[in-house]
């Protein structure tokens, strides 16, 4: 049996007959046994509420029986409990229609929360669909149809939310209108449909909505807007200004043609990881500069700073908020509403997004759009995560041959004859190869600036890779960084056995910090069980001179 009250009372029988208990005294007191169902209610409440439009005969009691037994035949005997002066409407899971919204509105929440919103969106078209006009439509039930059309109007705000975020911006639109011309005066969803048309470009309609808003809310209520809707308003009339914000292209970017094609080809997220100075951010910021046009709607960076001080999720959203031109005065108070402002603003626009040095997925999935229009390239040097969905690319070294092309369109000298042990140093490692070019344009190869040594390297005049460890290094606990120093006494390649020997635990101990240090990009994990390792991070974690200890200078551009 299914109890529908939103809308005129009815009464659905499981053979599928309808009963249709109109608006009399057995119909008002149904209604107000639904509003509590499960729970006793006295005679005394039963009859004010079936007599609140006027004084009850002096006959209500008996009355009161007989349309008990008026519901029993319709309902059956055992829906109605009674027991000495009180009754209950006893209800199974799933019997009552504000029940059932109740269940799709929170799961249309906890997806909206989640990112989900295709499936939020359906849960809310399925919750307001049980809505047949206004609750107990001609019942006299005080306060609790007003309470049900309120939600009723909650949650169509909610959708068109959902909508906006899932790129939808004309249903949106076709949404909020509906709401409107049925609620008047419901002022936020005037808001929401003056930001919806920003969103999708009609500015003229949007400043429409706005007037025809301040219309009514000055004849009815004597009123003029409220900050939200004028702050909405006046983001309309301003004219729509797309950010290029890329970060200067390198002008020595070598090699990664099949990296750069992956990109080219990718829809939604593409995730970059790598070792430390493995050039991850030269790469995403080269292929978006290649993109840019296909992006009309802006170029946004962000350096999430994932390896040193992480950016708050708050503060990232924020900052990207301003820069796609919302006001301070509309600018929501926590994650999760900034979260769905800055999908809704990303709804109709093609954007491209670089964020920079991210640490985990908790950092950047808030700030990912929800549609297809636009793309998002991440760079990490942490290896233990993934976003749904992603294009993953793992950096490697360079080849012997795009170093050589590397050092010599770094210094300029299109024949620049760079030494194969400075090269076998460098290890293909982009950051390495750019500190040696820069010592190069101030110092001959040969002199004792430029000798193919790990101190030399690390040392030489540019410090953007030894910046690079030092920033790794400062994120390891003590037993990443002993086992460091203690693999530096292995062969370039190693197996895991051989490490065990080296540090002197247990294998599954071993395992487990060759893994974190695989997770950090101070390690690369091979086939076979077999894990390679770097010169230069090796003589980094053990020298004294140009270690840790060492370090006083940051570089402003490392990958």
């Amino acid at each position: 049996m299914l109890f529908h009250t939103l809308g005129p009372l009815e009464v659905h029988g499981r053979d599928g007959e309808v009963h249709r208990l109109g608006h009399g005294k057995a119909a008002t007191l149904l209604a107000t046994l639904l509003l509590r169902p499960n729970a006793w209610l006295t005679s005394a409440q039963l009859i004010e509420a079936t007599w609140q439009d006027a004084a009850a005969p002096a006959s209500a009691e008996s009355n009161l029986k007989t349309y008990v037994w008026q519901l029993r035949r319709v309902l059956g005997e055992a829906r109605i409990e009674s027991a000495p002066g009180r009754y209950r409407l006893r209800l199974g899971h799933g019997e009552l229609d504000t029940q059932r919204v109740a269940e799709r509105a929170a799961a249309a929440r906890a997806a909206a929360r989640a990112g989900e919103f295709g499936t939020a969106v359906a849960a809310y078209q399925t919750a307001l669909g049980w809505w047949r006009g206004f609750a107990f439509d001609g019942l006299p039930v005080g306060c609790a149809a007003d309470e049900f059309e309120e939600l009723r109007g909650q949650l169509r705000e909610e959708l068109a939310d959902a909508q906006l975020a899932l790129g939808r911006a004309g249903d949106a639109v076709r949404t909020l209108r509906a709401l409107t011309e049925q609620d008047p005066l419901r002022e936020t969803a005037w808001t929401s449909l003056v930001r919806a048309l920003h969103t999708m470009g009609r500015r003229a309609e949007a400043v429409r909505a706005y007037l025809q808003a301040s219309q009514v809310l000055s004849a009815e209520l004597g009123i003029g807007p409220g900050r939200a809707l004028t702050a909405a308003y006046l983001a309309a009339l301003e004219p729509a200004r797309n950010r290029h914000e890329l970060p200067r292209d390198t002008p020595w970017f070598t090699g990664r043609t099949a990296d750069l094609n992956t990109i080219g080809r990718a829809t939604g997220v593409v995730l970059i990881d790598g070792q430390p100075g493995i050039g991850k951010t030269a790469l995403a910021v080269h292929a978006a500069h290649k993109l840019a046009r296909a992006f009309p709607g802006g170029q946004l960076f962000l350096d999430l700073h994932g390896s040193t001080r992480p950016l708050a999720v708050f503060d990232a959203l924020g900052t990207q908020l301003r820069r796609i031109g919302v006001p301070g005065a509309l600018m929501p108070g926590t994650v999760d509403e900034r979260a769905a402002l800055w999908r809704c603003e990303l709804a109709h626009r093609r954007v491209l997004l670089v964020f920079d040095d991210a640490a985990g997925p908790g950092q950047v999935e808030p700030l990912l759009p929800a549609g297809p229009a636009c793309r998002t390239l991440i760079t990490t040097r942490n290896r233990d995560w993934h976003i749904d969905g992603a294009v993953r690319i793992g950096l490697g070294p360079l080849s012997t041959s795009d170093s050589v092309a590397l050092v010599r369109a770094a210094t300029g000298d299109p024949h620049h004859s760079v030494g194969e042990a400075l090269l076998a140093l460098c290890g293909g490692i982009p950051a390495a190869l750019r500190d040696v070019s820069t010592s190069l344009c101030t110092r001959p190869l040969g002199t004792p600036r430029m000798s193919a040594t790990p101190c030399q390297v690390l040392g030489g005049a540019g410090d953007g890779y030894r910046h690079a460890l030092a920033t790794a290094w400062a994120a390891l606990p003590l037993a990443g960084r002993s086992a460091l120093r203690a693999l530096g006494e292995l062969p370039g390649e190693f197996a895991c056995d051989d490490a065990t020997k080296a540090l002197g635990g247990t294998a599954a101990a071993t395992r487990g910090v060759l893994e974190a240090l695989v997770d950090a990009g101070l390690l690369d994990a091979l086939p076979g069980g077999r894990y390679r390792g770097h010169r230069l991070v090796y003589h980094y974690a053990r020298c004294r001179d140009c270690g840790p200890a060492a370090v006083t200078a940051a570089a402003a551009w490392v990958a």
